[in-house]
Order: C-alpha cells, then sequence, then structure tokens
C-alpha cells in the first residue's frame, strides 16, 4: 500500500505544492470553525476575498511573472501611483469611465517598459522592476504629497454595490439574518483570475510561459532553438503583470475611497508569498494559476484565525506569512532535489537503497531545521510583549485626549479624530464643524482649514454608509508597534453618536473601519512640520 503511495505521489509531484496548500487552507478553516463559531458565518469567508480582491488579482499577474523565471517587485508601487493618479483625476473633474482604462493603459505601460528593460537590455528582473517600484512611489509624491479623498458617484456604485449570493440569500432571509453578500471587486478578480487560467492553459501565449521558466535559464535558450517567440513574450508576461497591478490599485482605491503613496508598503511581499505558498516554483517552469487562489486564502485565512483569537499581535499574522513562505520554498527544493537525485542515479545507476538514504537523510535535516526554527521562537524572552518594550526604548507614548475630544464635541464638532502613536509618538487631535470649519492640535502647533458644509454633509453621509452606526462598526485594541498608531474617531449624524477606536498595522479592526479613515484623513488638513 505504501509502495503504491509513493508510486502515485512520484508520479504527480508537480501537483504537491498545489495539493500541500488546498489541504492547508481546508484545514486551517475547519479548525476556526470549530474553535471560533463566528467563523461558521458564511460572510466570514467572504470578507476574505473582499479584503484580499487587489492582492489576488496581482498574484495572477505574478504567478504568470514567477513561471516565466522572472520576479517583479513594483506591484505595490503601481497599486499606490493608480490610487493616486485616479484620486487627482477623479478631483479634477474627469469622467470616471475614461480614468478606469487610462490607469490600466498606464500599468500595462509601466510593465512594458520594465518588460523591455529585461529583455533587451538584459537587466536583471529584481533591479529593474526595484526601480519601477521606487519610480511609482515617487511620482505618488509628485502627484500629491497628503491622502486625496475619492467622492465621485461610480466609485460608490463600484465600491458600495453589495452583490447577494443565490441560495445563502434565502436562508439567511428565512432565518432572519443578513443575507452574505460579495463586492463588485470580488466578481472582477474572479473574471480575471479565470481568464488566466485559459491563458495560461489554453494559448500558446501560455504554453511558451512555461516554456522559457525554469532551469536557470536553460529552458529559455531551448525555447529559443524551437522557434517560439520568447522576447515577445517575456515583454508580454510584464506588460500583464502591469495591467494586473493597475487594476489592483484601482480595487484598492474603491475599498478605501482614496489614493495615497502610502497605500500597500511591502504588498508586493505579500503577492510573491500568496504566488509560492499557491505552489509556483521560484525557479520557473512550475505552477498553476489555480494554486495561486489558495495562497491568497492562507492568508487571508491566517488574518482572519488572528483577529477571532484577539490576544495575538496583529505582526503574528507577518510572522505566520514569513513562516508558511520558508516552509514552501523548503518542499520546492526537496522536490527539485529529488528530480535531480533521480535523474543522477538514471545516468550513473545509483543504488535505489543508497538514493532513498540520501533523501531519507536530506528530508530529516530539512524537519530538523523547522524544529529548530520553530522551538527558538518559543524559548525566545518577552515575546509576549515585544512591541511595548520597544516602543519604551524609543519614545513615549502620549497619553490620549479623550477629555479634550470631549469638549469639541460638546462645542459642536460632528467629527472628532485622534491619531497617536508611530514613529515619532505624535499626539494629533481634529475636529470638522457642521459649518466646514476644520481645525487641528499636535500639542505643539495647530492647523486649520475651511471646506464647505456641502463636504461636511457628504463625508458624513458616506461615513454612514460604511455602517458606521451599527454593529459591524465595533471597538478593538492591542499595544501599537513602533510605526503604527491608535486611533479614537467619534462621529455625530442624524442624532446618532458613536465613538470607535483601533490600532493600524493589523487585522482585529473591522476592513470598513479603515476605509472612513482614510475618507477623514482625506479631508483634515496636515501640520507642516510633523506630517506623518
Amino acid at each position: 500500500m505504501m509502495r503504491k503511495i509513493g508510486a502515485f505521489l512520484s508520479h504527480n509531484q508537480k501537483f504537491v505544492p498545489l495539493a500541500s496548500t488546498a489541504a492547508l487552507a481546508f484545514v486551517a478553516y475547519g479548525i476556526g470553525m470549530v474553535l471560533y463559531p463566528g467563523m461558521r458565518d458564511p460572510q466570514v469567508f467572504l470578507n476574505i476575498f473582499r479584503s484580499n480582491t487587489s492582492i489576488l488579482i496581482s498574484a495572477v499577474g505574478m504567478t504568470f511573472v514567477i513561471i516565466s523565471g522572472g520576479i517583479d517587485l513594483s506591484v505595490a508601487g503601481v497599486w499606490a501611483l493608480t490610487s493616486v493618479a485616479a484620486a487627482a483625476l477623479l478631483r479634477a473633474g474627469w469622467n470616471p469611465w475614461v480614468v478606469i482604462p487610462l490607469m490600466l493603459l498606464m500599468g500595462m505601460a509601466l510593465g512594458a517598459a520594465m518588460g523591455s528593460f529585461i529583455t533587451y537590455l538584459k537587466v536583471q528582473p529584481f533591479i529593474a522592476t526595484l526601480a519601477g517600484l521606487w519610480f511609482a512611489r515617487g511620482m505618488c509624491f509628485f502627484i500629491s504629497d497628503d491622502a486625496i479623498a475619492i467622492d465621485n458617484w461610480a466609485w460608490r456604485l463600484l465600491g458600495q454595490t453589495r452583490i447577494l449570493i443565490p441560495g445563502l440569500a434565502e436562508l439567511a432571509w428565512w432565518q432572519g439574518t443578513n443575507p452574505p453578500f460579495i463586492t463588485i471587486s470580488v466578481v472582477v478578480a474572479f473574471l480575471v483570475f479565470i481568464v488566466a487560467i485559459y491563458m495560461a492553459h489554453y494559448t500558446r501565449f501560455g504554453r511558451t510561459i512555461y516554456a522559457i521558466g525554469g532551469y536557470n535559464g536553460a529552458n529559455e535558450q531551448s525555447a529559443r532553438l524551437m522557434g517560439l517567440p520568447v522576447d515577445r513574450t517575456k515583454v508580454l508576461i510584464y506588460t500583464f503583470n502591469g495591467f494586473c497591478s493597475a487594476l489592483a490599485g484601482i480595487t484598492l482605491s474603491l475599498f478605501v475611497m482614496s489614493g495615497h503613496g502610502f497605500y500597500a508598503q511591502g504588498w508586493e511581499l505579500e503577492v510573491i508569498a500568496a504566488v509560492v505558498i499557491g505552489g509556483t516554483m521560484l525557479t520557473g517552469g512550475e505552477g498553476y494559476v489555480f494554486g495561486t487562489l489558495f495562497g491568497v486564502l492562507v492568508l487571508g485565512i491566517t488574518q482572519v484565525l488572528i483577529q477571532f483569537n484577539g490576544e495575538l499581535s496583529s505582526w503574528w499574522s507577518r510572522i505566520v506569512t514569513g513562516g508558511l513562505t520558508f516552509i514552501f520554498i523548503g518542499i520546492q527544493s526537496i522536490l527539485l532535489a529529488r528530480k535531480a537525485r533521480r535523474k543522477q542515479a538514471k545516468e550513473t545507476k545509483i543504488p535505489g537503497a543508497v538514493l532513498r538514504r540520501r533523501m531519507l537523510v536530506g528530508g530529516s535535516a530539512f524537519v530538523a531545521v523547522i524544529l529548530v526554527a520553530i522551538l527558538t521562537a518559543n524559548l525566545v524572552p518577552g515575546t509576549d510583549q515585544p512591541v511595548g518594550a520597544e516602543r519604551s526604548a524609543g519614545c513615549e507614548l502620549q497619553p490620549y485626549r479623550q477629555e479634550q475630544a470631549a469638549s469639541l464635541k460638546e462645542d459642536g464638532a460632528v467629527v472628532v479624530y485622534e491619531r497617536n502613536g508611530g514613529p515619532g509618538c505624535i499626539d494629533e487631535l481634529y475636529a470638522v464643524y457642521p459649518d466646514g470649519r476644520i481645525i487641528g492640535d499636535n500639542g505643539t502647533s495647530k492647523a486649520e482649514k475651511q471646506v464647505t458644509p456641502e463636504e461636511v454633509d457628504t463625508l458624513l453621509a458616506g461615513i454612514s454608509n460604511y455602517g458606521w452606526f451599527t454593529d459591524e462598526m465595533y471597538d478593538t485594541w492591542h499595544t501599537p508597534c513602533g510605526v503604527c498608531y491608535g486611533y479614537y474617531l467619534t462621529v455625530v449624524h442624524d442624532g446618532q453618536e458613536k465613538t470607535v477606536k483601533g490600532v493600524d498595522g493589523g487585522t482585529d479592526a473591522p476592513a470598513d473601519y479603515w476605509q472612513v479613515i482614510s475618507v477623514v484623513k482625506g479631508i483634515i488638513p496636515a501640520f507642516p512640520a510633523t506630517a506623518q
């Protein structure tokens, strides 16, 4: 029996990473449903796709790049640039149906430029795309130093439309609960996903991608000898990835209803991790777009489990992501080594027993490394409160000024917003009044801004539409990391008043909470001397 299982795995080892990721996703969510009854709600599962739409779209494009033997570090920079450029054009009065294709063309142009550098000038993909990342980030701040709020009917339509799930909606109505839903962005992400699967497996373009990846460039030379259009295909791969990055940036702006150059910092690594965890070989030549979906799911489920746990720091999601990436890279290395040893055994006729002993020693060494890493992580002292110690070694966290906030509210402010912490341990307190007057105080200087009463009404309506006064908007809190901010936000609208607090850099707060924070950031003034 074991011999048959071994033979089956040997003949289908290319599916092992994909199967491992799928099993991990199902097992992790199943355990979560047992430990946390709230995860049995279908909406919790659907929210994984809502929160990771941009990552899924971008990971699809990254899958093509990695299968071809390349890498693209510019994706998150293109997200940010797309969000800022789109927000600036919409603020200038451009038609949204012109802005969307223009942003997609911009992303494709950036991708084509990087692909041309890589293909024709023989620049290493790491260097070319790193330059693309910094160019995109720099262009964000060339357009605007501050966040640009988006107040456009098309963006509200695309970002806030809820699509009910047939079958589940009727069941929810029968039970008297809220029907589960997805958004237009999720539908777009899955359309891109389906089209990418077709491209990868049923077109000449897809077959060429697989042909040129792997074996440290040897396959690329073989593809050239076979007459395949290698150069054109490589440029098209990065062009398609630029398209996916721009589309991901649009969906990000739909999610947060604003654009800023600081958005999606470091998310290019999340995208690469999703692809690797999904079973695509970093050496190229092997992998499946379908596996990338499970890679995104694993990352999303990790965030949900940490959120439901409530006691772990939000940085544990990064720790788990890094650990899983290490493990799957290790699995890839083992599979490649097995393939090389099998080839060597055929050529040199190494006895099977010797080959099996080598494989056993190599596998044991890998497991030992993983165990040592786990033990080290658990034996490091002070891991339950690392961020607190880190902050105390830097600067002292300022006390929150909720009494002053209450005074501002009594004076008639309809929005009172406090941001506390960050690298400089700042404490900014803002008040927005119905007449459009906005004042800010950071303890050392003042900031003022005047907007129209209509803009304030639009702000309040937008916050209300995000479910501010519903049970879906709730307090969350954990010790802020050294570069994270704590937030207190009070909103008064239509006879209702609610204060919600949260900390960024994590996944414990409701997703819509950060959309509200982004909208507020888009209207308040900055402190010239201490803007963060």
